[in-house]
């Protein structure tokens, strides 16, 4: 009887400490000032310079063929059209080239506060023929400015990551 109390107890703890751990966040900031947003666990947000002295900003799970997140300003979009028009748009105009793309859904995305944006998650494989997926955010910030979160990764691993894809997505603020 005292050993399985035991056992339980250990199992609780063990429980706990990998629940706290998941639920562990790190901010990171734009080296230029643009956003911020927060990172789960075993997210890293690497700042790079170009040889032109720009800043590189690349933001991965653990490596990138896991998980990796690029951040696109688009600042002339236009202001009549709705977020889902546009994640339509990109859709058909740029992402539907990936190698054997294969959509998975094209949704409202809510971010909090009566705000919402547009979520379009498919499949493709990469260029050496491996199983990967991408999950697109597009979040409207103003009138003609959207940014637009493109996150791509092997199949497997991001795949089983949309609660850390939602979460960064809904944490992005701009300045």
């Amino acid at each position: 009887m005292k050993r399985n109390s035991i056992f339980a107890f250990s199992l609780l703890v063990l429980t706990a400490l990998f629940a706290v751990e998941g639920l562990a966040q790190e901010v990171f900031e734009d080296p230029d000032g643009k956003y911020s947003m927060s990172l789960p666990s075993g997210w890293l947000g690497i700042v790079n310079k170009d040889g032109l002295g720009r800043n590189e900003v690349n933001i991965v799970y653990k490596n990138r063929e896991n998980g990796a997140l690029k951040v696109r300003r688009i600042d002339d979009a236009d202001g009549k059209m709705d977020v889902m028009a546009y994640a339509d748009k990109d859709e058909s105009e740029r992402i539907r080239f990936n190698p054997k793309y294969d959509k998975i859904s094209l949704e409202k995305f809510v971010i909090g506060a009566g705000k919402s944006g547009a979520l379009l998650a498919y499949d493709y494989f990469s260029t050496s023929g491996q199983p990967f997926t991408g999950r697109i955010y597009y979040l409207r910030t103003d009138e003609k400015t959207l940014y637009v979160l493109q996150f791509t990764g092997r199949k497997n691993i991001l795949g089983t990551l949309r609660s850390h894809t939602d979460a960064i997505a809904r944490s992005f603020k701009t300045k």
